[in-house]
Parts: C-alpha cells; sequence; structure tokens
C-alpha cells in the first residue's frame, strides 16, 4: 500500500474511534492541510461548504505571500469571504505541532479537518490529534465523486458535487492568467452560424491536402479589399483573372472545393470564367475563417467538444500568461484549444500535419499541461494526419508520455467530441 493512501486509511480509522458525533448545520470553521500541488484541490472543500473562518496548514515555506494572494484572490473571486490564516508549524517538532491544533481548536471548537492531502507526517499527526480529541475529518474523492464524513457512529458518504469553475479560475489557481483569445473566436449563441461553420468543417476535412491553397487563393482574390479600413465588412469580391489568379486556380485538381463551399452556405453566387472570379461571403465572420489558414483544425477540435455539452468551459486560441498580475517580463505561450470539465482540463494543440513533426511539439504541451493544469490536466495533440502510419515513432514517444493523440480516423468518425470526454472523464485507453 502506499505511504499516502496508508496515512489516509490511518486518519479514517482514528476518525472512527474518535466522539465526534457530526450534526446537520453550516460549516463555520474548515482547517485545510495544504498541498503545494494541487492548488485546485486545496480550495473545492471551501467552494462547497462555504466556511466563516478557513484556516491553511502548510510545510513551512510552502504558503508564502504569493501563494496567500493567490489564495485569497481566487476564493474572493468565487464568492468566498471567509476569514483566511496561514499556519506553517515546524513537523521536526511534535509538540509544538500538537498545541498548535489544540489552540485551533480550543478557538474553533466546530472545526473541520480536511485530509484528502497535505505533508505526508502532518497529515498523521492530525489523524493521531483528532483521534484523541474527537476532532471531524472530512476526505473528497475526486475520482468516485464522494464525501466521506467518519464519525463515532461509523462511516457516511454523501456525492460529491463539484464546484462550477471556469478556465480563467484554473489559470489564477496555477499563477497564470487568460490574457486574450487569437484569431476567431466562434459566436455559438447563433444556431445558423453554428451549422455553417460546422459544413466548412466537413469540407475542410474532405479537401484537406487543398485547403492551404484555398487560404491563399481567399486571401489573394481579397487583397484589394483587405487594404480598406473595413475590410471584412466587404462581402462582394469580383477579381479580374490575372496570371497570379490562374497560377493559384492551377494548384486545385478541379474546382469541387468551391462549389462545395458554396453548397456549405459559405459562400454564394459563385462564377469562374476565362476572365473574372466572382462570389459573395456568406458574412464577415466567414470572410475572416476562409483568409485564416490555420484556424480550422482548431475549429473543428472547439465545436465537437462544444456540442456534445459536456463541458463546463472551453476556449480557443487562448493566449495565457505565465503571471497571474500580467508583470512585462513574465513569458506568454498560446494554446490552441482548452477544455473544462470539473477541475479536469484538456490542453490541447492542433497540427494539421505530423509527417515532419519532432519531439519537440510534444515536449511543448506537455509542459505548458503540467503548468497551468497541474497533474489533473492532460495533453492532447489532434492531427489531420494518419498518425500510425505518417509519424509512428511520435505517437509511440506520446504514449510514452502519457500525451493522447487523436488522429483523421477519429476525426472522419464524427467520434472528436466524444473522445475528448471520455479523456476528460479518465476513460481513456490508449491503443495498442
Amino acid at each position: 500500500m502506499p505511504m499516502r493512501t496508508a496515512l489516509t486509511v490511518f486518519c479514517l480509522f482514528c476518525l472512527t474511534n474518535g466522539r465526534w458525533r457530526l450534526t446537520k448545520k453550516p460549516m463555520k470553521t474548515l482547517i485545510e492541510l495544504y498541498d503545494p500541488a494541487h492548488p485546485v484541490k486545496n480550495i473545492l472543500a471551501a467552494l462547497i461548504f462555504k466556511p466563516e473562518v478557513l484556516i491553511f496548514i502548510g510545510l513551512k515555506g510552502s504558503l508564502t505571500d504569493r501563494v496567500q494572494s493567490l489564495v485569497e484572490r481566487l476564493l474572493r473571486r468565487k464568492g468566498i469571504e471567509a476569514e483566511l490564516r496561514f499556519m506553517e508549524p515546524d513537523l521536526k517538532d511534535g509538540n509544538r505541532v500538537v498545541r498548535m491544533l489544540e489552540q485551533i481548536t480550543w478557538e474553533h471548537a466546530d472545526c473541520v479537518f480536511e485530509i484528502s492531502g497535505g505533508p505526508d507526517l502532518l497529515l498523521a499527526l492530525v489523524g493521531h490529534f483528532c483521534a484523541l480529541r474527537g476532532v471531524p475529518q472530512l476526505y473528497k474523492d475526486v475520482d468516485s465523486q464522494e464525501l466521506i464524513w467518519i464519525t463515532s457512529e461509523g462511516e457516511r458518504r454523501e456525492p460529491l458535487v463539484l464546484p462550477k469553475l471556469d478556465i480563467s479560475d484554473l489559470l489564477l489557481a496555477y499563477g497564470a492568467r487568460l490574457e486574450r483569445t487569437d484569431h476567431y473566436y466562434p459566436n455559438l449563441g447563433d444556431a445558423a452560424q453554428e451549422a455553417c461553420i460546422g459544413r466548412i468543417c466537413q469540407v475542410f476535412l474532405r479537401f484537406l491536402e487543398e485547403w492551404p491553397h484555398v487560404s491563399i487563393w481567399f486571401q489573394y482574390v481579397c487583397r484589394n479589399a483587405a487594404e480598406e479600413e473595413h475590410a471584412y465588412d466587404c462581402l462582394e469580391v469580383s477579381e479580374k483573372r490575372d496570371g497570379r489568379v490562374n497560377m493559384l486556380l492551377r494548384q486545385f485538381k478541379n474546382l469541387d472545393v468551391f462549389y462545395a463551399l458554396q453548397k456549405a452556405g459559405a459562400i454564394h453566387d459563385l462564377a469562374i470564367d476565362s476572365r473574372r472570379v466572382c462570389f459573395r461571403f456568406e458574412n464577415t465572420e466567414i470572410r475572416r475563417l476562409l483568409t485564416n489558414q490555420g484556424v480550422w483544425l482548431e475549429l473543428c477540435t472547439y465545436l465537437s467538444a462544444a456540442q456534445t455539452g459536456g463541458f463546463d468551459d472551453l476556449v480557443m486560441s487562448a493566449v495565457i500568461g505565465w503571471d497571474y498580475e500580467n508583470k512585462n517580463h513574465y513569458p506568454q505561450n498560446e494554446i490552441d484549444v482548452v477544455l473544462l470539465k470539473g477541475i479536469r482540463a484538456l490542453f490541447i494543440s492542433c497540427k494539421t500535419s505530423i509527417t515532419k513533426r519532432s519531439p519537440y511539439d510534444l515536449y511543448e504541451i506537455k509542459t505548458l499541461c503540467e503548468r497551468f493544469g497541474g497533474d489533473m490536466a492532460q495533453a492532447v495533440l489532434i492531427t489531420a494526419d494518419n498518425c500510425l502510419n505518417t509519424n509512428h515513432s511520435l505517437y509511440i514517444r506520446a504514449r510514452e508520455m502519457g500525451i493522447v493523440i487523436l488522429d483523421i480516423n477519429t476525426i472522419k468518425k464524427g467520434n472528436l467530441g466524444r473522445e475528448l470526454l471520455k479523456i476528460a472523464a479518465g476513460r481513456y485507453h490508449f491503443p495498442e
């Protein structure tokens, strides 16, 4: 049995031999054993029970001024106005730790210890102390979604209803912030627009090889309007077939991709003859999309996740600052898609092709995932290539690093959203 599991079992055993009786009343004082590795889990009980007093106990040096500032800022952001106290006992002096616990429980006779995390030695000391004094403890099992209360009358379990968090909350817990979203941010409140984007995504997947030429072609025929002050308000395009236009058109096997876009509702009144190219964009947002080559796999991913209805928050083209106070000398990174379900985040990198990709792409998304989401987060790479055939060594390396790769086979089957939900629920199994 692992050390932490053994200590947790010990604490629960000690509590069953205590003399405290749990009564159904609002929690006044919550004592949280602070775990630096799990900043989100450290505040979950506070968000659930909204205590009047919240005391964090951690190892010496773990509750720095920065940590205290982050905890307070996040709790206030979520509407928790509890009085906050932070304590760092020297665990080398067990008697002093016990005296500290006695002082806390004397001042707060109605306190509850939350024992889901924290330093192993402190966990053992608290368990022994609570057994002797009959002080209640609470254990939250995030995996099984249960709260476990152990009293002198026995064990009582109840469902763990996680508080609603958004991606900005998660980033703040790890000392970061969502600076902005780049590219195009889809308006999913418009059903017709969402349906149109979904149809264009299908055209994108159907014409993957030609799609880079599609974006370049749209950029060129729109080049004159692009210089205008309100470029994207101009939806009508009528372009003379000069040498450049003809050269770009020769990149296509035929004009099927353009007729497919017209059928999808992205463009209208398409006419291509020997002299001119004419058409009209559906609206300004569609025009922005069709002149942006790199956004489409991100959009497919974002839309697939949104349509499941299973994620609490999702962001596309997220620019994340490494410091929540937005200090100028701190770096920023862009992550293609970030999804959040409960307290588990998916950090997703979208690569249309991985033919010539190096392991650096894996290291990058893995590092960002750990930095901004901790061990509850999952790194995912989504590609429009057939990964097993195109770059099998990259797939093997990703699997060894714990990075999920979803390739074109998953996307074309229409399973992308369901697979992302499975990953978020911890039910994904790596194929052999």
